[in-house]
């Protein structure tokens, strides 16, 4: 039985081009361009500064870059950028460290360096590679020896502190009259009466003496002065506050007479304009 329309059904070389032209598209509109991706990496050496000016660690590392096209942002030069970031990630970790701690800091920038960051304001992403830290032998043991000093140092105040302290009990608690002053003598030889009876002249001297006013150096008396305007200031923050009186001398009157200061009461030379930070 016959068809009651035409037919049009395309026959063998119709059917080709139709698929043909289902798998090809017509216009330049139809295709997606994938920027391919990009990917660079070089070795670079370097001083890296430790938490002592003048001592460096060594580093040695590969940035790895890649160039991110779909931003929209650009660098002319992105291996400086790569290089330049990955630096700066570096020196934040590294100025805290002491020269002594190399081993332990080159684990840390391993794992720090090697997390994939953007390099802001630019269409670059970098990382690093086998990040290598060694130290010179002179700089490492000029690091032993200026952490010996600090040690030295920080003993010394503290033992200095211990004795001040122990001056302003004397004088201000004990030495104030002759009754405090036997009962503290009593206390501290076995409530021996007699012997104290025959003590308390030399008490009494004792306590005359404790109560004159010495000639003080106008540091000691800035000193005292702001110390006992702050009674309930405990001993761990003194330091704290005559790094603090040093620095604002500094500032005011020049680094001659932060120095006096600092002399004056024992602060460590060269902390007389830190604020307590090495």
């Amino acid at each position: 039985m016959s068809r009651p329309w035409p037919d049009f059904r395309p026959g063998p070389l119709g059917a080709v081009k139709a698929w043909w032209r289902r798998r090809v598209p017509k216009s330049a509109e139809d295709f997606t361009f994938v920027p391919p991706a990009s990917s660079h990496q070089q070795e670079f050496e370097t001083p890296l500064p430790s938490a002592v000016y003048g001592l460096d660690f060594q580093l040695k590392f590969t940035v790895v870059w890649r160039l991110d096209l779909t931003t929209g942002l650009r660098h002319n030069s992105p291996r400086s950028a790569a290089i330049h970031h990955v630096l700066q990630r570096a020196k934040e970790i590294s100025g805290k460290a002491m020269l002594v701690h190399h081993a332990a800091l080159q684990v840390q920038l391993g794992d720090e360096l090697a997390t994939e960051r953007q390099v802001p304001g630019t269409h670059v992403w970098a990382r690093a590679e086998q990040v290598k830290i060694t130290t010179n032998d002179d700089d490492l043991e000029m690091a032993r020896k200026h952490i010996e000093l600090l040690r030295n140092s920080t003993f010394k105040l503290a033992e200095r502190d211990i004795e001040r302290a122990e001056i302003r009990y004397l004088r201000d608690e004990v030495l104030t009259d002759v009754g405090t002053a036997t009962i503290w003598w009593l206390q501290r030889n076995g409530y021996q009466v007699e012997e104290a009876v025959k003590l308390s002249g030399h008490l009494a001297e004792l306590v005359k003496i404790s109560q004159l006013e010495p000639a003080k150096h106008w540091a000691e008396s800035l000193v005292n002065s702001v110390e006992r305007a702050l009674p309930e200031l405990e001993d761990r923050h003194r330091k704290d506050l005559r790094q603090h009186l040093a620095k604002a001398l500094s500032v005011y009157g020049g680094s001659r007479v932060a120095a006096e200061f600092a002399d004056q009461i024992g602060l460590p030379a060269g902390e007389q304009h830190t604020n307590g930070h090495v």
